[in-house]
């Protein structure tokens, strides 16, 4: 059956790019109560308590635009990350802001440059940019192809740091490698799960023209719900950036909830540790079950039985009220989210 959005009708109305293209699929939000969901990667413990609060009392002033360089939160973030609040620029999450880099640095017909398989709103953004794709495969155990990314002729690179969906994280040394051989191609480390990970491009910001690390408060603050997201960078190329953002791109409760979450690094690191103990528990138990796991830097695991699909583990799993992630380009895979001790139980209750 055709879908409505290959609908021939309204497809004349749009941009032949639009309508050839397939669209992002985000991963499954179910409403069915009882459901343990380990698919799309949310952090399974509360935000920070004094992030309802600041949300509340930032409720009063509704009537009035936010900040529009959100100024408070660029502060709060330059100090806890220890980055120039001038090289900071804000999103409606990290999406919003490879949204940016795209319609900052790419006409159509250009090109992009990123390792695969990897995040798949990059092809996604590529379509929708008009963009070529050059994408250059990892190795069979996720090693990073550094010379085939300096051999490519692209306007940008992308780093997916950890990596999604392997949860692999390439060297920071590859990460300079490139952005050095690189000097008029912008390349971006896109950090989204880097809290979790044994470390991260935080260092680096500021010291290349060049490069941009990418930050969210999804993952590791639990603001899924808020999008705050953060593109850092030199103070000249982040003034760049703000030309293509929309002028008030993240709300007054998001920039009040982002503040106080970054206040509150100590919610922030107990709940990463619990997450880093379950990560752990999580791998071994599927490693006992016959699985290949990657080394995870991320809150979720990839686990791989070669050669054999996954897609009825992941249905049937789904049939039993636990959401997991599926793949065709990683038939053999399925990709779990690092949940809270009592989803786990329930989730190997499910698989075994």
């Amino acid at each position: 059956m055709t879908s409505i959005a290959d609908d021939p009708a309204a497809g004349r109305l749009v941009r032949p790019a639009i309508a050839g293209m397939k669209g992002y699929t985000p991963g499954e939000q179910s409403t069915e109560p009882g459901v343990v969901k380990l698919n799309t990667n949310e952090n399974p413990y509360p935000a920070a308590p004094g992030v309802v609060e600041a949300i509340g009392a930032a409720a009063s002033e509704l009537r009035l635009y936010p900040d529009p360089s959100a100024a408070a939160l660029r502060q709060v973030a330059g100090s806890v990350w220890g980055v120039d609040p001038d090289g900071i620029v804000v999103g409606n999450g990290s999406d919003e802001l490879l949204t940016v880099l795209f319609r900052a640095t790419l006409d159509a017909g250009q090109r992009v440059a990123y390792p695969v398989s990897t995040y798949s709103l990059y092809d996604t953004l590529a379509d929708l940019q008009g963009v070529e794709v050059e994408g250059i495969p990892y190795g069979e155990q996720w090693e990073f192809p550094l010379q085939g990314l300096r051999q490519a002729a692209a306007r940008l690179f992308l780093i997916c740091r950890p990596n999604a969906p392997s949860g692999t994280l390439p060297t920071l040394d590859d990460v300079r490698s490139l952005v050095e051989s690189q000097p008029d191609s912008v390349v971006v480390v896109d950090e989204a799960y880097a809290d979790f990970a044994a470390d991260n491009a935080l260092g680096l910001v500021g010291k290349y023209e060049n490069l941009v690390v990418l930050r969210t408060l999804s993952k590791s603050y639990s603001l899924c719900g808020l999008r705050v997201g953060f593109a850092l960078a030199t103070p000249a190329l982040a003034a760049q950036l703000h030309k293509v953002r929309d002028s008030y791109n993240l709300s007054t409760a998001a920039q009040a909830g982002g503040e106080a979450a970054l206040r509150d690094q100590k919610h922030f690191v107990d709940n990463r540790d619990k997450i880093l103990r379950s990560r752990r528990r999580l791998a071994a138990d599927l490693r006992k079950r016959g699985y290949e796991v990657a080394d995870s830097h991320t809150n979720f695991v990839l686990a791989t039985r070669p050669g054999i699909s996954q897609q009825s583990v992941f249905e049937n799993l789904r049939e039993r009220g636990v959401l997991v992630r599926w793949f065709p380009s990683l038939p053999d895979s399925i990709r779990v989210t690092v949940g809270t001790d009592a989803e786990l139980d329930r989730f190997f209750a499910a698989l075994d």
